[in-house]
């Protein structure tokens, strides 16, 4: 059935006359596009176009604008560009182009608008080597030469970028940051920048003003020289917070060690104060420097991964060793080296005598390391989990009660007895009804480094008649402790035997030392339910537990 295209010309009439419509109807390609080659505007005869996402302009603006030599061949339909050696080879629509002889492929093909020959500006100006970048506020392609940058004497990464506007150059700056370690470096004032391909790109003065150091610029030379270090002056202590004072702002790259426990930051493009005396904690006097070792330290990393130790170094200096350290104390000593020349690099140390967690607060003159020590281990120990809780109730027994109940009955039961050891350190999980998630239980055990990880729990099933006790475990370093547990719990329920199992349950999972996850009885079985409910079937349990427990240490230890 043939339709009338009147009602669709009405409707088109109506949208038109809608304020703001038609100019949203107008395409981002139709938008004019500027030029700014060398530092300077520049209008063509024919105005640039966007095609495929890539700019395209006039063969002109790449002669005059980028100094190359353009030989044209109307019968091959041939642009031939050339610069400083460089020699290119396009071919009116067709992606095929030629660099120094070698093919490559375009994402867009010159084109012909009124009667001039359209050339993507990016592709040629970087294989000319020149730098081209879209700055989006303004609709703005940006063409210069590509300065020779230096960072405190050495070649400066290749990732960072330069625009030049009239007489401002500006740099892409978080690339620059990121070489003295801001990498979350807040800038004053942004508004003063380009947006260059999505990056903020600011002018060298502000880079200077914000920064600190100089950023020196050559149009002559055609050089960049920016010269930032900042100087270590001083590295102290009060009470749980570490202070490291620099000239400059600086970053850290930061890493734990084990075996002593050590916190090690490496401050990048910074050197050691000249009138820096170095000092350990408790103003110990330093020793002379230890000559470099071919073997890397036995250090493990907070993954247990060997790392290479922050001692082994020819400048680095320590502590004497005939001093020790005051156990009493979080901080045992602090020391600081000039662990690398090129690029400068210093090193801090933060010797603990207990495992800590951190917090780095940046400023204006350094770094603060705020220490939060973790709990300290003092003897076996042994990290007690009562299954659920809070929220989590866990399985129902057939009476309405509830598995969290039961796990924690019988966990504070075990905990009590193995405290009669004093061999034993031991820690709960929970000892009221709150909820943890399983992430929570696991960072308990391996935050304390325990030598033992016990989860107690019951099950449940839809046949009531099923019933019984089972132990499971993960790794394999856990196999026999499941198996001494499994042995001992058994033989106290007397309720079928369901056998030691291998399971990937969260909790023994990720727990880093020997883990087993018990299931005592079924809640869901009358007559196992009436005697887990029993507190003095709960004891005999937790004496079971502790047995098992006892046996693994006597065995294994």
């Amino acid at each position: 059935m043939k339709r009338s295209l009147y009602p669709m010309l009405l409707m088109l009439l109506v949208l038109l006359l809608i304020p703001g419509w038609a100019a949203a109807a107008t395409t981002a390609q139709d938008q004019p596009v500027n030029l700014i080659i060398g530092g300077q505007a520049v209008t063509p005869d024919v105005p640039p176009v966007i095609k495929g996402g890539r700019t395209l302009v006039p063969v002109r603006v790449i002669a005059e604008g980028l100094g190359a030599e353009v030989d044209w061949n109307a019968e091959k339909k041939t642009a031939e560009i050339t610069r400083n050696g460089q020699k290119l080879v396009l071919t009116l629509n067709s992606r095929q182009a030629v660099v120094n002889g070698k093919p490559v492929q375009l994402d867009t093909p010159p084109v012909i608008n009124q009667q001039r020959m359209l050339l993507p500006l990016r592709f040629v100006g970087e294989s000319l080597g020149i730098t081209v970048g879209w700055e989006n506020n303004n609709r703005t392609v940006i063409a210069n030469e590509t300065p020779q940058a230096t960072l405190n004497g050495q070649k400066a990464p290749e990732a960072v970028k330069f625009y030049q506007v009239n007489d401002t150059l500006y740099m892409t700056v978080q690339t620059i940051a990121d070489q003295f370690g801001l990498k979350n470096h807040s800038w004053k004032r942004p508004e003063r920048g380009l947006n260059m391909d999505g990056l903020l790109a600011l002018p060298l003065d502000q880079m200077e003003s914000e920064l600190g150091g100089t950023f020196t610029w050559s149009q002559k030379k055609n050089q960049v020289e920016i010269e930032r270090i900042s100087y270590l002056t001083d590295v102290k202590q009060k009470g749980e917070t570490v202070h490291i004072q620099t000239t400059l702002p600086v970053g850290s790259e930061a890493i734990v060690l084990n075996g002593p426990h050590r916190i090690v930051l490496d401050l990048p493009q910074t050197v050691l104060d000249e009138d820096l005396v170095p000092l350990s904690y408790g103003n110990k006097e330093a020793s002379t420097a230890e000559k470099e070792s071919d073997e890397a330290d036995e250090s493990t990393d907070e993954d247990g991964q060997a790392v290479e130790d922050e001692d082994q170094t020819a400048e680095a200096v320590q502590a004497d060793k005939d001093v020790e350290p005051v156990q009493d104390e979080l901080v045992s000593d602090l020391r600081f080296s000039q662990f690398h020349s090129s690029p400068n690099t210093v090193r801090v140390v933060i010797e603990l005598n207990q495992k800590s967690k951190y917090n780095l607060t940046y400023t204006d003159r350094g770094i603060e390391v705020q220490l939060i020590p973790q709990p300290r281990k003092t003897g076996y120990l042994i990290v007690v989990d009562a299954g659920h809780g809070g929220k989590d109730p866990g399985a129902l027994g057939v009476t309405g009660n509830h598995e969290k109940d039961y796990t924690l009955a019988v966990a504070n039961k075990t905990v009590e007895l193995l405290k009669q050891y004093p061999e034993f350190q031991v820690v709960s999980t929970r000892s009221t009804d709150v909820f943890l998630e399983l992430s929570e239980r696991v960072a308990i055990a391996n935050d304390w480094d325990a030598d033992l990880f016990l989860s107690i729990h019951a099950n449940s099933f839809s046949n009531p008649k099923s019933g019984g006790t089972e132990s499971f475990y993960y790794n394999a370093n856990s196999k026999e402790f499941a198996q001494l547990v499994h042995k001992h719990l058994q033989g106290a329920t007397g309720f079928q035997d369901r056998g030691v199992k291998s399971s990937g349950f969260y909790v023994i999972k990720h727990t880093k030392m020997p883990a087993v996850l018990t299931e005592t009885g079924f809640l869901s079985n009358p007559a196992e339910n009436s005697k887990l409910t029993s507190p003095a079937f709960q004891e005999k349990i937790a004496k079971s537990l502790v047995a098992a427990i006892r046996e693994y240490y006597q065995s294994y230890q």
